[in-house]
């Protein structure tokens, strides 16, 4: 019996960047009120969705990241490197 599971995996929505969410990704702290700490604390609140969102818009964030010469790597880029690339 054919299964659409193949399509449901497929779609899947684009997390739009957002000054807090750029904010978070890098340094790893939320600010209430915001995107960035709805995507924090909602009840589906995970790594998956979190790694989702860094992979997403990862290139853009490291090119930002250097450009403003900081020291070492965003904090999302190191929380997903530790853990395999994947997340916890």
């Amino acid at each position: 019996m054919p299964t659409n599971r193949n399509r449901r995996t497929r779609i899947r929505e684009v997390i739009a960047l957002d000054e807090s969410i750029e904010k978070f990704l890098l340094t790893g702290k939320a600010e209430r009120g915001t995107p960035a700490w709805e995507l924090y604390t909602s009840r589906f609140f995970d790594d998956n969705e979190i790694g989702r969102a860094w992979m997403q818009h990862r290139e853009f964030l490291l090119s930002k990241w250097k450009s403003e010469k900081h020291k070492g790597k965003p904090w999302a880029e190191t929380h997903f490197k530790i853990n395999g690339g994947q997340g916890k």
